[in-house]
């Protein structure tokens, strides 16, 4: 009844309810720079960027058109690099995409005529198939239910994820439940990124993706080693 009045007085459809969390561009704007942090926007609906620091290093923020098949909606992608050892290979997957990338990858690898994972994967993909599960018994039920934590070295995976990352991990608030959306962490030479599924522009995911990518990069720069010093210049000959 209401839609017919709408369209007799000439007006347009009723608009869409505004999912809970949606921020508009100006909201978004204040938020950011009530903590210090640049925002900008970006082509695309809803797409923005954010740039801040963590001590003395950098950290940049895209939000856009996701740029994995595996997500849907918008993509939360952070990126920043540590001085850690650039040896420590750690991923956070939660455990749904983990399964559903394995059998792809499976797939990929059993097609193909090489006896190697093809370079053309996206890096999560072929590490499914190089890096080992680890777990740790004091790690909650619940998180070890909702996510999987892969390292090429057991001992920098459980260094990394510390008993605040799983706590982060497994914080309420977001569109969906802990472990329920495509969420991707990598630590690799020294380079910290997450890729997370959202809605664009909403608040609550992006308070937890950068929540939880912020304290991994504390908690890495703190427990893992530093690069290893460079190896000094070899001396000059003596002159003739």
């Amino acid at each position: 009844m209401l839609d017919g009045l709408r369209k007799a007085l000439g007006l347009g459809p009723h608009p869409a309810a505004v999912p809970p969390g949606v921020v508009t561009p100006a909201q978004l704007a204040h938020w950011a720079a009530a903590r210090g942090w640049r925002y900008a926007a970006a082509d695309g609906e809803g797409g923005y960027t954010l740039e801040g620091r963590l001590g003395e290093h950098a950290w940049q923020l895209e939000s856009g058109t996701p740029t994995r098949d595996y997500m849907q909606g918008a993509e939360l992608r952070l990126r920043a690099e540590l001085p850690i050892d650039p040896g420590a290979s750690v991923m956070l997957m939660n455990r749904a995409l983990k399964e559903e990338l394995e059998v792809r990858a499976y797939g990929a690898i059993t097609q193909d005529v090489q006896t190697t994972v093809t370079e053309s994967l996206p890096q999560e993909l072929r590490w499914l198939s190089i890096l080992e599960e680890v777990s740790v018994p004091h790690w909650p039920a619940s998180f070890r239910q909702a996510f999987a934590v892969l390292g090429s070295r057991a001992r920098d995976a459980r260094q990394c994820v510390h008993a605040a990352v799983v706590a982060q991990a497994m914080h309420e608030g977001q569109a969906a439940a802990p472990g329920q959306v495509p969420l991707v962490l990598m630590l690799d030479e020294g380079g910290l990124l997450l890729r997370m599924q959202t809605l664009p522009s909403h608040l609550p995911d992006l308070e937890y993706a950068l929540a939880l990518f912020l304290m991994v990069a504390q908690v890495a720069m703190h427990h893992l080693p530093p690069p290893a010093p460079e190896a000094a210049a070899p001396a000059a000959p003596p002159a003739a």
